[in-house]
C-alpha cells in the first residue's frame, strides 16, 4: 500500500466530536454499471495518494502511540451515590467552614467519561473525508486546478487509511466487516489504480459472506469484482460472470440473475464490436424470457427497451430497425401496468429510441410526430418524484425473487415489505434535456429554412445549456471520476450539436457563421484526450465542405482525398462502421463534383469513382445518399438522354421521399438547364419558376442566383425582356453576397457540356410526372 496504516488509539483524534447514531451500512450506494458515457472510460489516477508517506487528517495528525490504559479505579456512575456493600466505609471529614464541628459528608468520586469507540470514530472520519473530497469533485473544472486536485486525493487517501486501520486493528461484527471491506474496495477501484488491494479485500469479504450467508453483500462484492476484471481483461470478466450466474440460478436468486445479466449486457455494449452486440441481444432474449416466465413486467419492459436501443446500434439495416420497433411495441402493450406507469425514466428512454428509429428510417414526417411525443415525455421530468439528481432510478421486483434482501442500499435494495428494487444509473436531469434538444434539432433539420430556423434554435439552446453546465459548479457531491466523465460527455455533446448547426448553416450558405462553429469544434476536439472517431471524421468533413462552399476547391479536394475521408478499398469496407463509410461516400460524391470538368487534371478518375460508388449507394438505407448519387451520376454521364432522365427521376423521387428540399432544388435546376434551356413553351417557364421557388425556400444564395439566371434566360426566349432583366438583376444581387472565390468560379469557364435535346412532347411528359 502507498500509505501507512493509522493507529486506532490516537489521543488527539479521539477528542473530535463523534456523529451520533452512525449507521455505516447506509453511507454509500452501489450502482449498476450501465452508464451513458461517450467512451466508457473514467479518470484514472495512479498512486494519487503517494504525496506523503504518512497521511493525517486535517486538524490533528494520527500518531503511533501506546493505547490509553484503562483506569484501575474506574467505577460505574451509580457507585458514587450507592456504594457497594463490600466496599470500605467512606472517610469522615470535619467541616469547620460552617462553624459546626463533627459534621460528616461523603466525598463524591470524580465523574468518569465512557470509553470512546475508536472503531466507530475511524469509520466516521473516513466518511467525513470522503464527503469533503466529493464536495471538491462536484466542481466541473477541478481536474484543471492542481491545488484542489491535490487536496482531493489527500483527503481520499486519509479516508482510505482510516478504513485500512479499522480492517487491520479491530475485531468487528461480520456484517460490519463485510460492509467496510466493500466500501474500502469501492473507493480503491473508483479513485485509484490499486486494483490488487481492492481484489484482496473483496476476496476476503466474499469468504466472510459465504461463511455467514450474507448473500446480498456477497453478490455486491462479486458485482464490483466483475467490473474490476472488465477494466483489465474483459473476456475474463465474462467467464467470471458466467460462474456467478450459475450459482445465482441454482439458489433461485432471480433478482441477482437479472442484475448480473444486465451488467454483462452493459459490458458488451461498452465494447461495441459486432460480436459483442450480438451477444448483448442474446442476453436480452434471456432476460425477456425469464421476466415473462415469472411475470416481472417492469424488468420485461426494461429489457425490451434496451433491446430496441441495441438493435439501432447494430446497423441501419431495415431488419434491425423493424426488430427495434417490435420491441417497442411490446413495451407499449405493458404501459397500462401500474408498476410501469410510474417509471418516467423508462417512458423518456422509450421516446428517445422510438424517435431514433424514425430518423434511421429517414421518414421526416413521422420523425416530427415522434419528436412531439418525446417533448411531452420530457415535460414530466421536473414534476416527477422518481427523478433523482444523480440520474439513478429503480426497477421494482417482487420480494419473492430475493426474500432474504434486507439492505436499504446496494444494487438490490429493499423498498417495502412487498417489493425490492434493482438500481440503474442513467443521466442527470439536465443532460436528459440536452439529449432532447439534439434529437429535436435533428428531427427538424430538413425543414429548418421552412419553419423559421426552429432546428437551429433548438441546437443553440442545447449548446447554451451544455456550456452553462460546464461552467457552473454542481451542488451535488460526486467523485472526480464521475465529474470528469460527465464533463467529457457534455463536451462531446456540445461538439455534435455544433456540427449539426454548422451543416445547417452551410445548407443556407451562411459560411461565416459555419466557419465560426467549425473553429469552436476544432478547439474543443484539439483539447480532448481521446476524441471519438465519428467526431473526428465529421470535423474533417465539415472543414472540406466549407472550403468547397466558399470556392477553395484545391483545399477541399485535398481533404476529400485524404486517408481519413477517402473511400476504402472493397475488402476494407466491411471493417468500417456505417457512419464512417457514409462519410467516405459523401466525400467521394463531392470529389466527383469538383473533378467532373474535362479540363480538370483528375477528370480521368470519374468513371472509376462512379463505378465504385454505384453498389454502395444503391444498397444504402439512407435514401438521401441514393438521391445524391443519382444527381452526381446525371452530371457526369456522357451516355444517352434516356439514361440522364432516369438518373434525374430517381434522384427526385428519393429527395421527395426524404423531404430534402435542398436536393430537390438542385435536381430541378439541373433539369431546367438540361431539358428546357432555349425551349419556348409554358412548361419551360413552369420548371424555371419551380426551381426558383425551391431555392428561395432553401435560403441558399448560390442556387437562388443560379435559378434566377435560368428564369431570366427562359423569359428572354419568349420575348419578355423586362421580366427577364428583373430576374437577372435579382440573381446578381444575390450572388454579390457570396464569397469572392465562389464568385470567381461562377464567372469563370463554366461547363458547357451540351445534352442532346429530345422532342418537346417528351420533355413535357417527363416534367409533368416530376412536378406531380
Amino acid at each position: 500500500m502507498a500509505y501507512q496504516p493509522q493507529d486506532p488509539y490516537n489521543r488527539q483524534a479521539a477528542t473530535q466530536q463523534l456523529p451520533s447514531n452512525v449507521h455505516y451500512g447506509a453511507q454509500y450506494p452501489l450502482q449498476q454499471s450501465l452508464r451513458p458515457t461517450a467512451n466508457g472510460n473514467g479518470l484514472s489516477n495512479a498512486n494519487a495518494y503517494l504525496t506523503n508517506s504518512s497521511i493525517a487528517p486535517f486538524g490533528g495528525a494520527l500518531q503511533h502511540r501506546q493505547p490509553i490504559p484503562r483506569s484501575q479505579t474506574q467505577q460505574q456512575v451509580s457507585a458514587v451515590a450507592i456504594p457497594a456493600p463490600s466496599a470500605p466505609a467512606p472517610p469522615l471529614a470535619a467541616d469547620t467552614s460552617n462553624g459546626y464541628s463533627g459534621s460528616q459528608s461523603i466525598l463524591p468520586s470524580p465523574y468518569q467519561t465512557p470509553p470512546l469507540d475508536y472503531q466507530l470514530l475511524l469509520l466516521s472520519l473516513a466518511e467525513e473525508y470522503f464527503a469533503t473530497a466529493y464536495g471538491y469533485g462536484s466542481m466541473a473544472d477541478i481536474v484543471r486546478r492542481e491545488t484542489e486536485i491535490q487536496s482531493y486525493y489527500k483527503m481520499m487517501a486519509t479516508g482510505l487509511g482510516c478504513l485500512e486501520a479499522v480492517l487491520k486493528h479491530f475485531k468487528m461484527q461480520p456484517d460490519r466487516e463485510a460492509l467496510v471491506r466493500l466500501r474500502y474496495a469501492t473507493i480503491l477501484f473508483e479513485e485509484t489504480e490499486n486494483t490488487m488491494e481492492a481484489e484482496e479485500a473483496l476476496n476476503k469479504g466474499v469468504v466472510l459472506c459465504d461463511r455467514h450467508h450474507f448473500f446480498d453483500l456477497k453478490y455486491n462484492m462479486q458485482h464490483l469484482l466483475a467490473r474490476m476484471l472488465f477494466s483489465k481483461t474483459p473476456r475474463a470478466a465474462f467467464k467470471f460472470l458466467d460462474g456467478i450466474l450459475k450459482d445465482a440460478e441454482a439458489y433461485q436468486h432471480i433478482a441477482w440473475v437479472y442484475a448480473f445479466r444486465f451488467l454483462k449486457v452493459s459490458m458488451h455494449l461498452e465494447l461495441s464490436s459486432h460480436q459483442d452486440l450480438i451477444a448483448a441481444l442474446n442476453l436480452f432474449k434471456g432476460i425477456i424470457s425469464m421476466s415473462s416466465l415469472y411475470g416481472d413486467k417492469a424488468i420485461l419492459a426494461m429489457g425490451l427497451t434496451l433491446e430496441a436501443l441495441t438493435c439501432l446500434r447494430m446497423s441501419s439495416n431495415a431488419e434491425y430497425i423493424e426488430e427495434a420497433q417490435r420491441a417497442l411495441a411490446g413495451v407499449r402493450s405493458l404501459q397500462l401496468d401500474p408498476a410501469i406507469g410510474e417509471l418516467d425514466q423508462l417512458t423518456v428512454l422509450m421516446s428517445f429510441v422510438d424517435l431514433c428509429c424514425q430518423l434511421q428510417q429517414f421518414e421526416p414526417h413521422q420523425a416530427i410526430c415522434k419528436m412531439q411525443v418525446m417533448q411531452n415525455a420530457l415535460k414530466t421530468v421536473d414534476s416527477s418524484q422518481s427523478w433523482t439528481n444523480d440520474g439513478s432510478f429503480a426497477i421494482p421486483i417482487p420480494t419473492a425473487r430475493m426474500p432474504s434482501c434486507k439492505s436499504q442500499s446496494g444494487i438490490i435494495r429493499r423498498k417495502n415489505s412487498d417489493s425490492i428494487v434493482l438500481m440503474f444509473n442513467w443521466m442527470p436531469k439536465e443532460d436528459i434535456y440536452n439529449v432532447g434538444y439534439l434529437l429535436g434539432g435533428a428531427s427538424m433539420a430538413n425543414r429548418n429554412t421552412i419553419d423559421g430556423q426552429k432546428s437551429e434554435h433548438m441546437l443553440e439552446e442545447g449548446i447554451k445549456r451544455l456550456e452553462w453546465a460546464q461552467r457552473e459548479n454542481s451542488t451535488l457531491p460526486k467523485s472526480v471520476t464521475v465529474a470528469s466523465t460527465q464533463q467529457t460527455w457534455r463536451e462531446h455533446m456540445t461538439c455534435y450539436m455544433r456540427l449539426y448547426l454548422a451543416f445547417m448553416l452551410c445548407a443556407r450558405t451562411s459560411w461565416s457563421a459555419a466557419k465560426e462553429q467549425q473553429a469552436k469544434i476544432e478547439a474543443s476536439v484539439g483539447s480532448m484526450v481521446n476524441a471519438p472517431e465519428p467526431l473526428l471524421l465529421l470535423t474533417v468533413y465539415l472543414e472540406a465542405v466549407i472550403h468547397q462552399g466558399i470556392g477553395n476547391l484545391t483545399e477541399a479536394l485535398s481533404l476529400y482525398q485524404s486517408f481519413v475521408l477517402s473511400l476504402p478499398a472493397t475488402p476494407e469496407q466491411r471493417s468500417r462502421s456505417q457512419l464512417s463509410l457514409d462519410i467516405s461516400i459523401l466525400s467521394t460524391l463531392n470529389t466527383l463534383l469538383i473533378i467532373r470538368l474535362p479540363s480538370h487534371p483528375q477528370n480521368h478518375l470519374v468513371p472509376s469513382l462512379v463505378s465504385s460508388l454505384e453498389l454502395l449507394c444503391l444498397q444504402n438505407q439512407n435514401h438521401q445518399i441514393c438521391s445524391a448519387y443519382h444527381l452526381v451520376a446525371a452530371t457526369t454521364s456522357s451516355d444517352t438522354i434516356l439514361l440522364t432522365k432516369q438518373y434525374l427521376q430517381s434522384a427526385l423521387q428519393a429527395s421527395k421521399q426524404t423531404d430534402n428540399k435542398h436536393l430537390m432544388c438542385m435536381v430541378l435546376n439541373l433539369m431546367s438547364w438540361i431539358f428546357f434551356r432555349g425551349v419556348v413553351g409554358e412548361q419551360a417557364e413552369r420548371s424555371a419558376r419551380a426551381s426558383q421557388n425551391l431555392a428561395q425556400q432553401c435560403m441558399n444564395g448560390l442556387w437562388m442566383s443560379v435559378s434566377a439566371g435560368l428564369l431570366g434566360d427562359t423569359l428572354e426566349v419568349v420575348g419578355r425582356n423586362d421580366e427577364a432583366e428583373r430576374a437577372r438583376q435579382s440573381g446578381l444581387r444575390t450572388s454579390g453576397s457570396l464569397p469572392q472565390a465562389l464568385q470567381k468560379v461562377m464567372n469563370g469557364d463554366l461547363d458547357r457540356h451540351e445534352v442532346p435535346m429530345a422532342e418537346e412532347g417528351e420533355n413535357h411528359d417527363f416534367a409533368m410526372r416530376v412536378n406531380g
